[in-house]
Protein backbone atom coordinates (compact mmCIF):
# COMPACT_ATOMS: atom_id res chain seq x y z
CA UNK A 1 0.00 0.00 0.00
CA UNK A 2 1.38 3.47 -0.79
CA UNK A 3 2.77 5.56 1.86
CA UNK A 4 0.32 8.60 3.07
CA UNK A 5 1.32 11.68 0.70
CA UNK A 6 0.10 15.43 -0.25
CA UNK A 7 -0.23 15.60 -3.99
CA UNK A 8 0.31 19.66 -5.49
CA UNK A 9 0.66 20.84 -8.80
CA UNK A 10 4.65 20.34 -8.31
CA UNK A 11 4.51 16.64 -7.29
CA UNK A 12 3.80 14.14 -4.64
CA UNK A 13 5.74 14.92 -1.27
CA UNK A 14 5.62 11.70 1.09
CA UNK A 15 4.06 12.38 4.69
CA UNK A 16 7.26 10.07 6.35
CA UNK A 17 7.64 12.91 9.41
CA UNK A 18 5.67 13.15 12.47
CA UNK A 19 5.24 17.01 11.69
CA UNK A 20 4.59 18.02 7.94
CA UNK A 21 5.61 21.93 7.36
CA UNK A 22 3.61 23.82 5.08
CA UNK A 23 4.19 27.52 3.65
CA UNK A 24 5.87 29.83 1.51
CA UNK A 25 9.62 30.24 3.02
CA UNK A 26 12.27 27.38 1.70
CA UNK A 27 12.28 25.95 5.15
CA UNK A 28 9.21 24.34 4.95
CA UNK A 29 8.36 20.53 3.52
CA UNK A 30 5.68 21.46 1.76
CA UNK A 31 6.53 24.71 -0.32
CA UNK A 32 4.44 27.31 -2.56
CA UNK A 33 6.79 29.85 -2.77
CA UNK A 34 4.88 32.12 -5.32
CA UNK A 35 1.94 32.26 -3.75
CA UNK A 36 1.83 35.75 -1.71
CA UNK A 37 -1.82 34.46 -0.32
CA UNK A 38 0.18 31.73 1.45
CA UNK A 39 1.35 32.32 4.99
CA UNK A 40 5.13 32.04 5.49
CA UNK A 41 4.35 29.21 7.72
CA UNK A 42 1.11 28.03 7.04
CA UNK A 43 0.19 25.37 8.26
CA UNK A 44 1.25 21.91 9.24
CA UNK A 45 0.00 18.00 9.37
CA UNK A 46 1.02 16.15 12.77
CA UNK A 47 1.01 11.97 12.74
CA UNK A 48 0.41 11.09 15.66
CA UNK A 49 -2.21 7.65 16.94
CA UNK A 50 -1.51 5.92 12.76
CA UNK A 51 -3.64 9.39 11.50
CA UNK A 52 -2.29 12.93 10.15
CA UNK A 53 -4.15 15.46 11.10
CA UNK A 54 -4.12 19.03 9.77
CA UNK A 55 -3.79 21.97 11.45
CA UNK A 56 -3.66 25.54 10.10
CA UNK A 57 -1.07 27.62 12.15
CA UNK A 58 -3.53 31.26 12.53
CA UNK A 59 -2.78 31.79 8.56
CA UNK A 60 -3.44 35.42 7.46
CA UNK A 61 -5.46 33.44 4.71
CA UNK A 62 -6.72 30.31 6.31
CA UNK A 63 -7.20 26.75 5.21
CA UNK A 64 -10.14 24.90 3.64
CA UNK A 65 -11.01 20.77 3.60
CA UNK A 66 -13.29 20.27 0.99
CA UNK A 67 -14.48 23.51 0.65
CA UNK A 68 -14.81 24.13 4.52
CA UNK A 69 -13.55 26.22 6.23
CA UNK A 70 -10.16 24.73 9.23
CA UNK A 71 -11.02 25.56 12.25
CA UNK A 72 -8.55 24.15 15.21
CA UNK A 73 -7.82 20.24 13.32
CA UNK A 74 -8.84 18.08 11.00
CA UNK A 75 -8.04 14.21 10.43
CA UNK A 76 -7.32 13.66 7.27
CA UNK A 77 -8.90 11.10 4.65
CA UNK A 78 -7.99 9.70 1.53
CA UNK A 79 -9.08 12.40 -1.09
CA UNK A 80 -9.61 14.94 1.16
CA UNK A 81 -9.32 18.25 -1.18
CA UNK A 82 -7.00 21.04 0.74
CA UNK A 83 -6.74 24.67 0.12
CA UNK A 84 -4.31 27.01 1.26
CA UNK A 85 -4.55 30.72 1.43
CA UNK A 86 -7.31 30.65 -1.05
CA UNK A 87 -5.56 29.52 -3.69
CA UNK A 88 -3.05 26.77 -3.72
CA UNK A 89 -4.53 23.45 -4.23
CA UNK A 90 -3.40 19.94 -2.75
CA UNK A 91 -4.91 16.29 -1.97
CA UNK A 92 -4.11 14.11 0.56
CA UNK A 93 -3.69 10.56 -0.53
CA UNK A 94 -3.34 7.77 1.78
CA UNK A 95 -3.49 4.47 -0.34
CA UNK A 96 -4.57 2.91 -3.69
CA UNK A 97 -7.88 3.98 -3.60
CA UNK A 98 -9.21 6.18 -6.86
CA UNK A 99 -9.17 9.89 -4.99
CA UNK A 100 -11.76 12.43 -5.28
CA UNK A 101 -10.43 14.76 -7.79
CA UNK A 102 -9.38 11.86 -9.95
CA UNK A 103 -10.59 11.71 -13.54
CA UNK A 104 -11.48 8.62 -15.37
CA UNK A 105 -8.15 9.40 -17.54
CA UNK A 106 -5.66 10.18 -14.44
CA UNK A 107 -6.83 6.66 -12.80
CA UNK A 108 -8.56 4.38 -15.22
CA UNK A 109 -11.66 2.21 -13.75
CA UNK A 110 -11.65 -1.46 -13.95
CA UNK A 111 -13.89 -2.56 -11.98
CA UNK A 112 -16.59 -2.96 -14.84
CA UNK A 113 -13.74 -5.30 -16.44
CA UNK A 114 -12.97 -7.51 -13.37
CA UNK A 115 -16.33 -7.49 -12.41
CA UNK A 116 -17.66 -8.73 -16.12
CA UNK A 117 -14.59 -11.17 -15.66
CA UNK A 118 -15.84 -12.18 -12.33
CA UNK A 119 -19.13 -12.62 -13.55
CA UNK A 120 -18.76 -14.45 -16.76
CA UNK A 121 -16.34 -17.44 -15.05
CA UNK A 122 -19.09 -17.71 -12.55
CA UNK A 123 -21.63 -18.12 -15.11
CA UNK A 124 -18.97 -20.94 -17.23
CA UNK A 125 -18.47 -22.70 -13.82
CA UNK A 126 -22.46 -23.06 -12.99
CA UNK A 127 -22.87 -23.57 -16.85
CA UNK A 128 -20.09 -26.65 -16.70
CA UNK A 129 -21.38 -28.07 -13.31
CA UNK A 130 -25.17 -28.35 -14.67
CA UNK A 131 -24.20 -29.71 -18.06
CA UNK A 132 -22.40 -32.56 -16.70
CA UNK A 133 -22.76 -35.36 -18.27
CA UNK A 134 -23.34 -38.52 -16.67
CA UNK A 135 -20.46 -40.10 -15.70
CA UNK A 136 -18.07 -37.40 -15.96
CA UNK A 137 -15.96 -35.81 -13.20
CA UNK A 138 -17.44 -32.26 -12.92
CA UNK A 139 -14.12 -30.93 -11.02
CA UNK A 140 -12.36 -31.15 -13.91
CA UNK A 141 -14.90 -29.15 -15.75
CA UNK A 142 -14.73 -26.69 -12.89
CA UNK A 143 -10.90 -26.40 -13.07
CA UNK A 144 -11.48 -25.55 -16.94
CA UNK A 145 -13.59 -22.44 -15.99
CA UNK A 146 -11.47 -21.83 -13.39
CA UNK A 147 -8.66 -21.49 -15.56
CA UNK A 148 -10.65 -19.25 -17.78
CA UNK A 149 -11.41 -16.88 -15.08
CA UNK A 150 -7.43 -16.73 -14.64
CA UNK A 151 -6.93 -15.76 -18.33
CA UNK A 152 -9.66 -13.15 -18.42
CA UNK A 153 -8.55 -11.75 -15.15
CA UNK A 154 -4.81 -11.58 -16.54
CA UNK A 155 -6.59 -9.59 -19.66
CA UNK A 156 -8.38 -6.89 -17.48
CA UNK A 157 -4.79 -6.76 -15.83
CA UNK A 158 -2.92 -6.27 -18.04
CA UNK A 159 -5.57 -3.90 -19.83
CA UNK A 160 -5.57 -1.76 -16.69
CA UNK A 161 -1.79 -1.23 -16.43
CA UNK A 162 -1.03 -0.42 -20.29
CA UNK A 163 -3.63 2.91 -19.50
CA UNK A 164 -1.40 3.80 -16.82
CA UNK A 165 0.69 5.41 -19.25
CA UNK A 166 4.29 5.52 -18.31
CA UNK A 167 6.49 3.71 -15.14
CA UNK A 168 9.33 5.81 -15.01
CA UNK A 169 9.98 6.88 -11.19
CA UNK A 170 13.28 9.17 -11.72
CA UNK A 171 13.79 11.95 -9.27
CA UNK A 172 16.34 14.70 -8.85
CA UNK A 173 17.60 17.34 -6.47
CA UNK A 174 19.94 20.35 -7.59
CA UNK A 175 23.52 19.94 -6.58
CA UNK A 176 24.53 23.24 -7.91
CA UNK A 177 23.95 26.11 -7.59
CA UNK A 178 22.29 26.51 -4.27
CA UNK A 179 18.79 27.84 -2.77
CA UNK A 180 19.36 32.26 -2.26
CA UNK A 181 22.44 32.22 -4.92
CA UNK A 182 22.58 35.25 -6.84
CA UNK A 183 23.54 34.39 -10.47
CA UNK A 184 25.63 37.33 -12.41
CA UNK A 185 27.53 35.47 -15.01
CA UNK A 186 26.81 31.73 -16.54
CA UNK A 187 26.49 29.31 -13.94
CA UNK A 188 26.73 25.29 -14.55
CA UNK A 189 23.57 23.54 -13.10
CA UNK A 190 24.01 20.49 -11.61
CA UNK A 191 21.28 17.96 -10.74
CA UNK A 192 21.83 14.40 -8.93
CA UNK A 193 19.26 11.92 -10.69
CA UNK A 194 17.90 8.63 -8.84
CA UNK A 195 16.19 5.74 -11.10
CA UNK A 196 17.34 7.83 -14.32
CA UNK A 197 17.84 4.61 -16.78
CA UNK A 198 14.20 5.95 -18.12
CA UNK A 199 15.12 9.42 -18.39
CA UNK A 200 15.48 10.90 -21.68
CA UNK A 201 15.99 14.41 -21.01
CA UNK A 202 15.85 17.23 -18.11
CA UNK A 203 14.01 20.74 -19.17
CA UNK A 204 14.66 23.62 -16.90
CA UNK A 205 12.19 26.24 -16.12
CA UNK A 206 12.12 29.58 -14.23
CA UNK A 207 9.03 30.64 -13.33
CA UNK A 208 7.43 28.28 -15.49
CA UNK A 209 9.46 29.29 -18.93
CA UNK A 210 11.37 26.99 -20.30
CA UNK A 211 14.86 28.09 -20.48
CA UNK A 212 17.77 24.96 -20.65
CA UNK A 213 17.61 21.26 -21.19
CA UNK A 214 20.04 18.71 -20.23
CA UNK A 215 20.92 15.18 -21.76
CA UNK A 216 21.82 11.76 -20.38
CA UNK A 217 24.15 10.65 -18.53
CA UNK A 218 24.64 14.19 -16.61
CA UNK A 219 21.35 16.12 -17.34
CA UNK A 220 23.73 19.12 -16.76
CA UNK A 221 23.03 22.59 -18.20
CA UNK A 222 23.88 25.97 -17.76
CA UNK A 223 22.45 29.56 -16.94
CA UNK A 224 23.33 33.04 -18.14
CA UNK A 225 21.57 36.11 -17.40
CA UNK A 226 22.31 37.59 -20.27
CA UNK A 227 20.18 34.59 -22.28
CA UNK A 228 17.60 35.39 -19.64
CA UNK A 229 17.42 39.55 -19.52
CA UNK A 230 13.61 38.92 -18.60
CA UNK A 231 14.64 37.55 -14.78
CA UNK A 232 18.03 39.56 -14.86
CA UNK A 233 15.84 42.00 -11.94
CA UNK A 234 17.64 41.03 -8.94
CA UNK A 235 14.62 39.51 -7.62
CA UNK A 236 13.83 36.07 -6.36
CA UNK A 237 12.73 33.74 -9.11
CA UNK A 238 11.93 30.02 -8.50
CA UNK A 239 14.10 27.00 -10.91
CA UNK A 240 12.34 23.90 -11.49
CA UNK A 241 13.81 20.95 -13.24
CA UNK A 242 11.69 18.18 -14.85
CA UNK A 243 12.77 14.35 -15.83
CA UNK A 244 11.02 13.29 -19.43
CA UNK A 245 11.19 10.01 -20.42
CA UNK A 246 11.37 8.83 -23.85
CA UNK A 247 7.87 9.23 -25.29
CA UNK A 248 8.03 12.71 -23.92
CA UNK A 249 5.36 12.34 -20.40
CA UNK A 250 7.10 14.16 -17.39
CA UNK A 251 8.12 11.59 -15.06
CA UNK A 252 9.35 13.90 -12.04
CA UNK A 253 9.12 18.00 -11.18
CA UNK A 254 11.51 19.04 -8.56
CA UNK A 255 10.29 21.56 -5.89
CA UNK A 256 11.02 25.25 -6.99
CA UNK A 257 14.61 26.69 -5.78
CA UNK A 258 15.07 29.74 -5.26
CA UNK A 259 17.44 32.02 -7.80
CA UNK A 260 18.33 35.68 -8.32
CA UNK A 261 20.26 36.86 -11.39
CA UNK A 262 21.50 40.01 -10.60
CA UNK A 263 24.53 42.46 -11.65
CA UNK A 264 23.24 45.12 -9.69
CA UNK A 265 25.29 47.52 -7.61
CA UNK A 266 24.93 49.41 -4.29
CA UNK A 267 26.83 52.25 -3.46
CA UNK A 268 26.09 53.98 -0.40
CA UNK A 269 26.54 57.96 -0.46
CA UNK A 270 26.97 60.27 2.37
CA UNK A 271 23.52 62.27 3.23
CA UNK A 272 22.83 65.45 4.06
CA UNK A 273 23.82 66.51 8.04
CA UNK A 274 20.43 66.51 10.41
CA UNK A 275 21.07 68.67 13.38
CA UNK A 276 24.43 70.18 14.33
CA UNK A 277 27.62 69.17 12.81
CA UNK A 278 29.73 67.93 15.67
CA UNK A 279 27.45 65.71 16.72
CA UNK A 280 26.97 63.95 12.61
CA UNK A 281 30.63 61.93 11.54
CA UNK A 282 31.19 61.59 8.03
CA UNK A 283 30.26 58.99 5.95
CA UNK A 284 33.00 56.72 5.38
CA UNK A 285 34.71 55.60 1.96
CA UNK A 286 32.33 53.02 1.43
CA UNK A 287 31.91 50.73 -1.23
CA UNK A 288 29.27 47.47 -0.73
CA UNK A 289 27.24 45.78 -3.10
CA UNK A 290 23.93 44.53 -2.38
CA UNK A 291 21.54 42.60 -4.71
CA UNK A 292 17.82 43.02 -4.83
CA UNK A 293 17.56 39.74 -3.55
CA UNK A 294 19.68 40.05 -0.86
CA UNK A 295 17.38 43.53 -0.12
CA UNK A 296 14.72 41.10 -0.02
CA UNK A 297 16.11 38.57 2.33
CA UNK A 298 16.65 41.60 5.16
CA UNK A 299 13.99 43.24 4.88
CA UNK A 300 12.17 39.94 5.51
CA UNK A 301 14.66 39.20 8.48
CA UNK A 302 14.06 43.26 9.81
CA UNK A 303 9.83 42.12 9.55
CA UNK A 304 10.31 39.36 11.88
CA UNK A 305 11.81 40.86 14.27
CA UNK A 306 8.43 42.33 15.26
CA UNK A 307 5.45 40.24 17.58
CA UNK A 308 2.36 39.38 16.69
CA UNK A 309 3.14 36.50 13.89
CA UNK A 310 2.11 38.68 11.03
CA UNK A 311 2.60 37.53 7.87
CA UNK A 312 3.93 39.98 5.38
CA UNK A 313 4.63 39.41 1.30
CA UNK A 314 7.17 41.92 0.91
CA UNK A 315 8.95 41.03 -2.52
CA UNK A 316 7.86 43.39 -4.48
CA UNK A 317 10.22 44.48 -6.87
CA UNK A 318 9.01 48.58 -6.90
CA UNK A 319 8.84 48.20 -3.30
CA UNK A 320 12.78 46.81 -2.98
CA UNK A 321 13.82 48.94 -5.20
CA UNK A 322 12.61 52.30 -3.36
CA UNK A 323 14.19 50.91 -0.38
CA UNK A 324 17.56 49.84 -2.16
CA UNK A 325 17.95 53.65 -3.37
CA UNK A 326 16.55 54.54 0.45
CA UNK A 327 19.25 52.68 2.46
CA UNK A 328 22.23 54.92 1.47
CA UNK A 329 20.48 58.17 3.28
CA UNK A 330 21.20 55.61 6.24
CA UNK A 331 24.20 54.35 6.05
CA UNK A 332 26.71 56.67 8.24
CA UNK A 333 29.18 55.25 10.44
CA UNK A 334 28.46 55.48 14.37
CA UNK A 335 24.57 55.10 13.77
CA UNK A 336 24.77 52.30 17.04
CA UNK A 337 27.18 54.83 19.18
CA UNK A 338 24.84 57.72 19.23
CA UNK A 339 21.58 55.59 19.57
CA UNK A 340 23.56 53.77 22.69
CA UNK A 341 23.03 56.89 24.82
CA UNK A 342 19.04 56.71 24.95
CA UNK A 343 19.26 52.52 25.31
CA UNK A 344 18.00 52.80 28.43
CA UNK A 345 15.31 55.79 27.53
CA UNK A 346 14.04 53.71 24.78
CA UNK A 347 14.23 50.18 26.61
CA UNK A 348 12.43 51.56 29.67
CA UNK A 349 9.73 53.67 27.93
CA UNK A 350 8.95 51.42 24.63
CA UNK A 351 9.18 48.28 26.20
CA UNK A 352 9.07 47.81 29.84
CA UNK A 353 6.31 50.10 30.01
CA UNK A 354 4.23 50.08 27.22
CA UNK A 355 5.07 46.30 26.41
CA UNK A 356 6.10 47.47 22.32
CA UNK A 357 8.74 45.97 20.46
CA UNK A 358 12.53 47.63 21.09
CA UNK A 359 13.12 47.46 17.34
CA UNK A 360 9.97 49.55 17.19
CA UNK A 361 11.57 52.40 18.88
CA UNK A 362 14.59 52.22 17.76
CA UNK A 363 14.53 52.40 14.30
CA UNK A 364 11.63 55.17 14.02
CA UNK A 365 14.38 57.32 15.69
CA UNK A 366 16.58 56.19 13.33
CA UNK A 367 14.18 57.35 10.63
CA UNK A 368 13.09 60.14 11.39
CA UNK A 369 15.74 62.16 13.48
CA UNK A 370 19.01 59.48 13.01
CA UNK A 371 19.42 59.69 17.21
CA UNK A 372 19.88 63.46 16.42
CA UNK A 373 17.63 65.20 19.06
CA UNK A 374 18.05 68.69 18.11
CA UNK A 375 14.89 70.79 17.77
CA UNK A 376 13.63 71.24 14.32
CA UNK A 377 11.42 73.77 13.55
CA UNK A 378 8.40 72.61 15.53
CA UNK A 379 9.34 68.72 15.50
CA UNK A 380 11.34 67.65 18.85
CA UNK A 381 13.44 65.28 20.17
CA UNK A 382 14.71 61.80 18.42
CA UNK A 383 11.15 60.96 17.30
CA UNK A 384 10.03 64.79 15.82
CA UNK A 385 6.92 65.33 17.50
CA UNK A 386 5.53 68.60 17.74
CA UNK A 387 4.72 69.71 21.78
CA UNK A 388 1.14 70.64 20.60
CA UNK A 389 0.46 67.69 19.44
CA UNK A 390 1.63 66.02 22.69
CA UNK A 391 0.29 67.96 24.91
CA UNK A 392 -3.19 67.99 23.22
CA UNK A 393 -3.22 64.26 23.18
CA UNK A 394 -2.03 63.59 26.49
CA UNK A 395 0.78 61.36 25.38
CA UNK A 396 3.50 63.73 27.86
CA UNK A 397 1.22 62.24 31.12
CA UNK A 398 4.41 60.64 32.41
CA UNK A 399 7.19 63.72 31.59
CA UNK A 400 7.00 65.40 34.94
CA UNK A 401 8.62 68.48 34.52
CA UNK A 402 10.74 67.26 31.66
CA UNK A 403 10.35 68.48 27.76
CA UNK A 404 10.77 66.57 24.19
CA UNK A 405 13.80 68.45 23.85
CA UNK A 406 15.69 67.22 27.27
CA UNK A 407 19.30 65.53 26.96
CA UNK A 408 17.86 62.34 28.71
CA UNK A 409 15.14 62.08 25.76
CA UNK A 410 13.20 60.57 28.70
CA UNK A 411 10.09 62.51 27.79
CA UNK A 412 10.23 62.24 24.24
CA UNK A 413 10.66 58.46 24.72
CA UNK A 414 7.95 58.22 26.68
CA UNK A 415 5.90 59.97 24.93
CA UNK A 416 6.49 58.32 21.55
CA UNK A 417 5.74 55.04 23.19
CA UNK A 418 2.25 56.02 24.28
CA UNK A 419 1.79 57.53 21.14
CA UNK A 420 3.04 54.27 19.40
CA UNK A 421 0.90 51.61 22.38
CA UNK A 422 -2.47 54.01 21.08
CA UNK A 423 -1.64 53.15 17.45
CA UNK A 424 -0.43 49.77 17.17
CA UNK A 425 -2.76 48.25 19.62
CA UNK A 426 -5.36 49.91 19.61
CA UNK A 427 -5.69 50.77 15.33
CA UNK A 428 -3.71 47.95 14.20
CA UNK A 429 -4.52 44.97 16.58
CA UNK A 430 -0.57 44.62 17.19
CA UNK A 431 0.99 45.00 14.09
CA UNK A 432 4.28 47.59 14.72
CA UNK A 433 4.76 47.66 10.69
CA UNK A 434 1.48 49.23 9.87
CA UNK A 435 1.79 51.29 13.08
CA UNK A 436 5.26 52.68 12.30
CA UNK A 437 3.82 53.91 8.64
CA UNK A 438 0.64 55.82 10.27
CA UNK A 439 3.30 57.60 12.93
CA UNK A 440 2.10 61.15 12.93
CA UNK A 441 -1.60 60.23 12.54
CA UNK A 442 -4.07 60.57 15.41
CA UNK A 443 -5.30 57.32 16.50
CA UNK A 444 -8.73 58.49 14.38
CA UNK A 445 -6.67 59.46 11.38
CA UNK A 446 -4.84 55.81 11.26
CA UNK A 447 -8.58 54.10 12.05
CA UNK A 448 -9.90 55.83 9.13
CA UNK A 449 -6.80 55.20 6.96
CA UNK A 450 -6.66 51.23 7.84
CA UNK A 451 -10.24 51.49 6.82
CA UNK A 452 -9.57 51.74 3.16
CA UNK A 453 -7.64 48.42 3.52
CA UNK A 454 -8.66 44.80 2.02
CA UNK A 455 -9.58 42.52 4.04
CA UNK A 456 -5.81 40.85 3.59
CA UNK A 457 -3.22 43.53 3.71
CA UNK A 458 -0.32 40.60 3.60
CA UNK A 459 0.90 42.34 0.38
CA UNK A 460 2.06 45.46 2.24
CA UNK A 461 3.14 47.33 -0.86
CA UNK A 462 -0.02 47.10 -2.54
CA UNK A 463 -2.32 47.99 0.49
CA UNK A 464 -0.52 51.31 0.82
CA UNK A 465 -1.16 53.00 -2.24
CA UNK A 466 -0.77 56.48 -1.38
CA UNK A 467 2.72 58.56 -1.38
CA UNK A 468 3.32 59.77 2.12
CA UNK A 469 2.45 56.63 3.35
CA UNK A 470 4.47 54.44 1.48
CA UNK A 471 7.82 57.05 1.95
CA UNK A 472 7.51 56.13 5.26
CA UNK A 473 7.26 52.47 4.68
CA UNK A 474 10.12 52.84 2.72
CA UNK A 475 11.96 54.62 5.29
CA UNK A 476 11.23 52.72 7.38
CA UNK A 477 12.44 49.46 5.86
CA UNK A 478 15.86 51.32 4.29
CA UNK A 479 16.51 52.10 8.29
CA UNK A 480 15.51 48.95 9.97
CA UNK A 481 17.75 46.88 6.75
CA UNK A 482 21.00 49.35 7.36
CA UNK A 483 20.75 49.49 10.93
CA UNK A 484 20.74 44.95 11.38
CA UNK A 485 23.42 44.66 8.47
CA UNK A 486 25.99 47.79 8.55
CA UNK A 487 28.90 45.50 7.55
CA UNK A 488 26.40 45.03 3.98
CA UNK A 489 26.90 48.37 3.07
CA UNK A 490 30.37 49.16 3.97
CA UNK A 491 30.10 50.20 7.44
CA UNK A 492 32.81 47.86 8.92
CA UNK A 493 33.62 49.13 12.46
CA UNK A 494 29.76 49.55 13.15
CA UNK A 495 27.32 47.19 15.24
CA UNK A 496 23.75 45.86 14.36
CA UNK A 497 21.60 48.13 16.84
CA UNK A 498 19.99 44.89 18.00
CA UNK A 499 23.02 44.96 20.52
CA UNK A 500 21.06 47.40 22.01
CA UNK A 501 18.01 46.15 22.99
CA UNK A 502 17.27 44.30 26.08
CA UNK A 503 18.77 40.98 26.01
CA UNK A 504 15.61 38.84 26.87
CA UNK A 505 13.90 40.00 23.59
CA UNK A 506 16.57 39.17 21.35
Amino acid sequence: MPEPRIKTEQGEILLTKAVTTIGRTQDNDILFASDSNVSRFHAEIEFRDGDHYLIDLNSSNGTTVNDEKLVGEHRLANGDKLMFGGSSTAEFLSNATTSKTESPSDAPDISPITNEASNAASEAVSAAVAATPSGSNPMLLVAGAVCGLAVICAVAAGAFYATRGGSCSATAEFVKPERGDSISSATDIEIKVSGGECVAQAVYMIDEKRVATGSSPSFGASLDPAEVPEFADGLDHSLKVQLVDAEGNVAFTSQPLSLAFDTAKLTPKPTPVVGPTAEQPKQPAANAEVSMLQMQEMATKFAEQFSGGFQYNISNKQFLTEVKKRSAEFAQAGIADRAAVYRDAINTAFVREQNLDAALGFILALERSKFVSAKQGTDEGLWRMSNSFVVDNKYNGQCGTETLSDASQNCAARAAAIYMKAIVFGVFDGDSIYGAVAFGKSPQDAATWKASFAANRTDVWNTIKTAPERERLVRFFAAGIVAENPQRFGLSKDRPLSTLYPAAIK
